[in-house]
């Protein structure tokens, strides 16, 4: 098996409560991580810092979300998307993207811990 593939057993369990637009968006965002086009805001970077986290807590919420829902459209009409999941830290955090129109880029916009 490849290493940055999942088992289906995992996938199915991790993605369980999530609809077909939101499962499609997560592998558009996944895809522009592994090809290297994605932005951090200068506020996603802060609040990285803020809350001691690094880019592995990030991939790993991405990587085995609990929740990945909607939030409608950003400011500049991009469809904007909020991940839920655990960090290696075990706290829960939600990462609040936006998908570029083209799906060419993601940019990550905040992130905050999860209450």
């Amino acid at each position: 098996m490849r290493p940055d593939v999942l088992p289906m057993r995992l996938q199915r369990r991790i993605l369980r409560n999530v609809t077909a637009e939101a499962r499609r968006t997560l592998a558009i965002i996944r895809q522009c991580i592994e090809m290297d086009r994605y932005a951090l805001t200068a506020h996603f970077s802060e609040r990285m810092v803020q809350r001691g986290l690094f880019w592995s807590d990030v991939q790993l919420v991405i990587d085995e979300p609990q929740e990945v829902r909607s939030q409608g459209m950003d400011t500049y009409y991009r469809p904007k998307w909020i991940i839920r999941g655990e960090a290696a830290t075990g706290d829960e955090i939600e990462i609040v993207c936006a998908v570029e129109i083209d799906e060419t880029e993601t940019e990550f916009i905040t992130l905050y811990w999860d209450d």
